[in-house]
């Protein structure tokens, strides 16, 4: 999925209702560090983007998502 499809796939009712669902999932924790609050939802695979398993998608804290991208 391109770069701008993928920004408006996730303004989609579907991703958000994912989103949700990750979100309480984890109890808003982040899964990485297991410390801070959850405020991002990181793809494990971008190979279904848009069509997404549950099991592809990991709730994280902004500082645990941008060290998985190393940013």
């Amino acid at each position: 999925m391109r770069k701008y499809t993928y920004s408006k796939y996730r303004k989609t009712k579907r991703w958000q209702s994912k989103r949700r669902t990750i979100m309480k999932r984890a109890g808003y924790k982040c899964r990485k560090c297991k410390k801070r609050r959850a405020t991002q939802v990181h793809h494990e695979t971008y190979k279904r983007i848009g069509r997404e398993r549950l099991s592809d998608l990991t709730a994280v804290c902004g500082c645990c998502h941008k060290r998985i991208h190393k940013r």
